[in-house]
């Protein structure tokens, strides 16, 4: 079984306007019921059968952990996670994940490198299904990306099986500038796609082959079936919610 190098992006998103980060305190170290949410995130690596190694891509003031290694933090997340990709030479396989995704649990990161080891791309993109997030949490609001076969969430996680990734990810500084408004970044990867998307006519799957299609690497989704793997906290109201969320967890079986 390959071990995974997972990559942890805890800087801090300038002007995000969400009230989380401030000029003192990083959203990473928000303590989420209790335990700072980039501790849970990393217990939950830690947990997986599938991780080898651990780097956190933000500064050493947010926590020490055994065997977790730190990397510098660039202008943005795409701009970190591509300097770590062009640093390491035996990086892959590697699974890239954010400090904020505070549910995250042994069995996502465990079912996430199962399924990118067994699809045979260069990346692979975590999507949950809209429809079932929303009947799990109907007052959360995610972005989404409408296909054939419903509408997509992603989940904040990406399995990287080759360096060949690195001509997308400076794509994803555009895709970081415009993560609420998905018909723009469709819209950017052509026509032909656009009018794929519009139109209904593609699977999520068609949908980012093609997209993969544009940088020269093949991409397909890891279909996440839990509807927590597509929160993460981004606002107050992200905060409140997985906060009642880790609550019912520690609640003893009945």
């Amino acid at each position: 079984m390959a071990g995974f190098t997972a990559l942890v992006l805890a800087g801090k998103r300038s002007q995000s306007g969400d009230g989380l980060n401030t000029d003192n305190t990083l959203k990473a170290s928000m303590a989420m019921f209790g335990v700072p949410m980039i501790d849970r995130v990393i217990a939950s690596l830690k947990a997986s059968k599938y991780i080898e190694r651990i780097v956190v891509c933000g500064p050493h003031e947010l926590g020490n952990w055994p065997d977790v290694t730190f990397f510098p933090v660039s202008a943005s997340p795409a701009r970190s996670f591509l300097a770590f990709l062009e640093s390491q030479a035996d990086v892959v396989p590697l699974i890239v994940t954010t400090a904020d995704h505070a549910l995250l649990t042994p069995e996502m990161v465990d079912h996430f490198c199962e399924k990118t080891l067994s699809q045979g791309t260069d990346l692979t993109i975590g999507m949950a299904n809209k429809k079932m997030i929303l009947e799990a949490y109907p007052r959360t609001t995610r972005t989404g990306f409408q296909f054939r076969d419903g509408t997509w969430s992603s989940c904040n996680l990406f399995g990287v099986m080759s360096h060949k990734v690195a001509t997308a990810i400076h794509f994803w500084g555009f895709v970081e500038q415009n993560r609420k408004k998905p018909w723009k970044v469709v819209g950017a990867f052509g026509w032909l796609t656009l009018l794929g998307v519009l139109l209904r006519v593609w699977t999520v799957h068609t949908a980012l082959r093609h997209g993969g299609a544009r940088f020269g690497i093949t991409v397909s989704p890891v279909i996440m079936p839990w509807a927590q793997a597509a929160i993460d906290v981004d606002t107050i109201g992200d905060k409140s919610l997985a906060e009642s969320i880790l609550a019912s967890r520690a609640l003893p079986a009945a």
